[in-house]
């Protein structure tokens, strides 16, 4: 089954704007990355200025809190950038934060995998020890979302393979 899947072209996928989110909104990390440099436009920005509205992953809590651990505490910018993402993680409300349970934390574990392996030893695949990391982190979030009846939205094209591989999640792709 999995030697049929693989990244499509990005105009193929359905698209924030395009198409209506089905239930509640899952923001990937990447939408808050990308509107906290000004990145990604209006959309990004209406979805954050509606933030208590959307859930989040606790995987995307704990990608966007690795900054304030990953960046250099003595470099001029660092409390700069990391008052930005405090700011915009104090908005989201411990109850739209999912968090996976032991089963799904094993579902997302094989979700990756089976992703991994249908990708393998393409020109684009998992190669890393952070590939691997950012896949299962990935796999989270459409585990939980789809478990909520929520629509990802995202610009990671990780979230293409998951929906060829799981046909309930439901994605809408944004840039």
């Amino acid at each position: 089954m999995t030697a049929q899947i693989g990244y499509r072209d990005r105009a193929a996928l359905p698209r924030l704007g395009a198409a209506a989110p089905k239930g509640p909104v899952v923001l990937d990390t990447n939408v808050f990355v990308n509107a906290l440099v000004g990145r990604g436009g209006a959309e990004l920005k209406a979805l954050l200025s509606n933030l208590p509205l959307s859930l989040v992953s606790g995987a995307t809590i704990a990608e966007l809190n690795w900054v304030g651990g990953r960046l250099d505490p003595a470099h001029p910018e660092t409390e700069h950038v990391v008052a930005k993402y405090e700011a915009i993680l104090a908005q989201i409300p411990p109850t739209k934060i999912l968090v996976p349970n032991a089963a799904q934390w094993a579902e997302a574990g094989l979700l990756a995998g089976r992703a991994a392996r249908a990708v393998a030893g393409r020109a684009r695949s998992i190669r890393t020890a952070f590939d691997r990391i950012e896949l299962i982190n990935d796999a989270v979030t459409a585990i939980v979302a789809t478990s909520a009846g929520a629509t990802i939205v995202t610009q990671d094209s990780d979230f293409d393979l998951f929906m060829q591989l799981e046909p309930k999640l439901h994605v809408l792709f944004y840039g």
